[in-house]
């Protein structure tokens, strides 16, 4: 009988959470570059200039009140940019900026010196419609951030529309892990959800984790091989318990180059509560909020 409701679960669970294969395409064609006046302005210009020579982008530079503008302007001719007519004197006008630039990514510095922040992190992905890529260490080699590539996914498997900028950043010869975290819990919510029985012990719930985690694979490898003709590849783990634990641990034992975390919802982003500890936490690596 337990065994009947296993095999029940993980059907109605994997017709459930399995979404239509369809991954929106992204060609990055505007990008917002940020400036602070610090160190890591450099490696944010050396992104800026790889990623508009990779995918044909113009690159627009936005920067505080605070800095020399005869210095912005010096810099945006330098390195082929083109330049907002005016400084931004708050997070809030910076989001206005890049809502009427109609930018498809933001880069940003964050230096470890608070005062020199200038932008409220959080205020700036929950307001703007475009992903945000923060950089906290400085970057010399830019190919590098997008050759090994760490998606921390959480939640339901309905995130196919999540997946777009992790397929279109990653190099044709790179990789990309995608780590689904799951709580103990959501095992029980999506259980009594599904009126599947409630006395299944330990053991069965690894059982149906190790189900879910090879069709998952198989899926998104086929969603993958149906998505680009150039190939890099593609491994799904599905791992039970904190997901700022699991992504903390990944990170140390493998070499990635970036961190993608955060969903997007009705245009916007929404960073859950362990998406936020990452997206603040995490500096050894830039970190792309959706």
């Amino acid at each position: 009988m337990r065994d009947r409701a296993i095999e029940q679960f993980e059907s109605i669970f994997e017709r459930a959470s399995i979404p239509v294969l369809d991954i929106r395409e992204v060609v990055l064609k505007r990008i917002t570059v940020v400036l602070k006046g610090t160190t890591l302005d450099e490696s944010i210009l050396r992104l800026a200039r790889y990623l508009r020579t990779r995918f044909g982008a113009t690159a627009r530079v936005h920067w505080p009140a605070a800095l020399d503008a005869a210095m912005v302007a010096e810099v945006a001719r330098t390195h082929e940019l083109e330049q907002t007519e005016e400084p931004f004197g708050s997070t809030v006008a910076l989001i206005g900026q890049i809502a009427l630039a109609h930018s498809q990514l933001v880069l940003l510095p964050e230096p470890e010196d608070e005062a020199a922040r200038v932008v409220d992190v959080n205020a700036l992905v929950s307001g703007s419609a475009p992903p945000v890529l923060f950089v906290r260490r400085p970057i010399d080699e830019p190919r590098a951030v997008f050759r090994s590539i760490l998606h921390s996914l959480s939640g339901n498997f309905r995130q196919t529309q999540n997946f777009s900028y992790s397929f279109a950043l990653v190099e044709d010869d790179g990789k990309l892990l995608l780590l689904h975290a799951l709580d103990r819990d959501d095992i029980g919510a999506v259980r009594e959800a599904l009126h599947v029985t409630t006395d299944l012990s330990d053991a069965s719930e690894e059982q149906v984790l190790e189900n879910l985690a090879r069709s998952g694979e198989r899926y998104l490898k086929g969603v993958v091989a149906a998505s680009r003709e150039k190939p890099y590849t593609v491994s799904y783990q599905l791992r039970l318990g904190n997901v700022v634990e699991i992504v903390q641990r990944e990170l140390a034992a493998g070499a990635y180059g970036l961190l993608v975390v955060g969903q997007h919802k009705d245009g916007f982003s929404y960073i859950s509560a362990g998406d936020y500890q990452l997206l603040n936490m995490v500096r050894d690596v830039p970190v792309l909020a959706l």
